[in-house]
């Protein structure tokens, strides 16, 4: 196969990044600093032709890199981790460095679909930040209640007021989280039309309409079979032959799928038409998860639609 333009894989480390370029080959080392990405940058600049620019999750390290990338308006992609570990072992390349694994995403780029990255606003990139704090102090929170509850009644008193301070400091500190949301909303009008959007839809409040925009920036852009998938809500096929698997559920946005859990929980209760429609999977004898599941699938094809019809106004006033 013969291939015109560039796809630049970037392995990418606390302290470095890694880069391959296919199919020249040509790979190079640079600090994760801001001067290693200004010299990275000034590199890119003398490229031509670059389709893409393969990046993986890595806990944020990746952030500033693909910021600046964005910022110069370059195409990049960031592949999920697994999918590109299991392409490497179907290709035989078992063995894992840092340049060898710049080689594979510049090669999964190449052969595989990817979607570009979107640049975010501001205000977009505070909210996803101030979402992964809120659950980071909800699983902090949970921690500190789990340790007041093994408490035995004969533990000395001041093991279990140092809990009771940790924990009321987190609570504290998670209210302040959630009205620093408040606030972010309040700071970019586009933010705050996009959480309306989605608050329309009974069982989704604030909490979920954020973390719905931080964690699911393609809702309006992507068809019903398309965003059900992301999530994680679609229902596979486990078929071979005359065998007939269950359908399950697999992969996807866990945050994403937890925060559409707690909202469908309400939603069974207060929509008359989940509540008709979960009660009438029951009543065919599906059990409560799958139920709900079909429930969460069905909210988040409806808030796609919107987010569709929402952004559709938009551009056309």
């Amino acid at each position: 196969m013969t291939y015109t333009s560039r796809f630049v894989g970037i392995d990418i480390s606390k302290s470095s990044f890694d880069i391959c370029i296919l199919p020249d080959g040509q790979s190079a080392t640079f600090d994760n600093t801001a001067v290693g990405i200004t010299e990275f940058m000034t590199f890119v600049a003398s490229l031509e032709e670059v389709e893409r620019f393969l990046v993986e999750p890595t806990g944020g390290y990746e952030r500033r890199v693909v910021d600046a990338l964005l910022v110069a308006r370059m195409p990049v992609a960031r592949v999920n981790a697994r999918q590109v570990r299991q392409f490497a072992g179907a290709c035989g390349q078992l063995s894992k460095t840092d340049r060898i694994d710049a080689f594979i995403l510049a090669d999964y780029g190449r052969r595989m679909q990817t979607r570009l990255l979107s640049p975010a606003s501001t205000a977009q990139t505070v909210l996803a930040d101030l979402v992964a704090r809120y659950r980071q102090l909800s699983h902090m929170i949970v921690q500190e209640k789990n340790r007041r509850e093994k408490q035995s009644r004969q533990a000395d008193g001041r093991t279990r007021a140092w809990i009771e301070e940790t924990l009321a400091f987190l609570l504290d500190q998670r209210q302040a989280v959630v009205d620093e949301m408040v606030a972010c909303l309040g700071s970019d009008a586009e933010l705050a039309n996009k959480a309306d959007v989605l608050m329309s839809l009974k069982g989704i409040g604030l909490r979920t309409a954020c973390f719905l925009l931080a964690g699911l920036p393609e809702l309006g852009l992507m068809g019903k079979g398309q965003i059900a998938k992301l999530v994680g809500v679609a229902p596979l096929n486990r078929d071979s032959g005359l065998m007939r698997g269950k359908r399950m559920i697999a992969g996807g946005r866990k945050p994403v799928r937890d925060a559409l859990y707690i909202a469908a929980l309400p939603a069974i209760r207060f929509d008359p038409h989940m509540k008709a429609f979960y009660a009438k999977l029951r009543a065919s004898g599906k059990p409560g998860k799958v139920a709900l599941v079909a429930v969460m699938r069905k909210m988040i094809i409806i808030l796609n639609a919107r987010m569709r019809d929402y952004r559709a106004t938009a551009i056309e006033t």
